[in-house]
């Protein structure tokens, strides 16, 4: 997939998983270039940093999907 970050500018990036909640749509991602496992909110077509509440709503459902 390929998506603006939050510096606009354009990377490719692997999509691990998509979650969409209340008309968000959320990507745990890794970034092809460093190889490192990130999460973001998508906008438009634009990649964001997800805030606090979100990360931990991620990452309660990502330790329940490995349990």
């Amino acid at each position: 997939m390929r998506l603006k970050n939050n510096r606009d500018i354009e990377r490719e990036f692997n999509v691990l998983l998509k979650v969409m909640k209340n008309n968000n749509t959320y990507l745990i991602y890794q970034d092809l270039n460093s190889n490192k496992i990130y999460s973001g909110k998508v906008k438009g077509k634009k990649l964001v940093v997800v805030n606090e509440q979100e990360y931990n709503y991620l990452n309660t459902l990502l330790e329940r999907i490995s349990d």
